[in-house]
């Protein structure tokens, strides 16, 4: 028998309302992670951004509206995977599991061969974190 004879990944069945919640509540923290608050400073000086004086016309505004794509994608794949009511450990497992165990580990590899630095590395691999870790939470209260 497979592990996922019995799974019930339907669209149907998902709660759209804690994948739209938990796709904003993990995203827009990355506001204030990549602020000069946060991280800003040191993660622009490794992609060699001076950002006194940053580059013109980057439609800013823009890349925040698409950047909500791709959240709101990796929210309703969350959701499917906790279909059912869980405990809110259980999303937070499986929001380390998520961004630990793929989403780190696949910037690990994309950044050795970029020669990116670990600092780098710990900066985008955070917010990730932080992010499927916030999104574990509102699918433990909300699914």
């Amino acid at each position: 028998m497979s592990p996922f004879e019995h799974a019930t990944l339907s669209l149907q069945h998902l709660n759209w309302l804690a994948v739209v919640v938990a796709a904003l509540a993990g995203y827009f923290p990355g506001a204030i992670w990549y602020s000069k608050l946060g991280f800003l400073r040191p993660w622009a000086r490794e992609l060699g951004i001076d950002i006194d004086n940053p580059p013109a016309g980057k439609h800013v505004g823009a890349k925040v509206a698409i950047g909500l794509v791709p959240a709101f994608a990796a929210a309703m794949v969350m959701g499917l995977l906790l279909h059912h009511p869980v405990p809110i450990h259980r999303g937070l497992v499986l929001g380390l599991a998520l961004a630990g165990g793929i989403i780190s580990t696949s910037f690990a590899v994309q950044y050795l061969y970029e020669n990116r630095s670990v600092k780098f590395w710990l900066i985008n691999s955070g917010y990730h974190l932080l992010q499927f870790l916030i999104m574990g939470v509102v699918f433990g209260l909300m699914v």
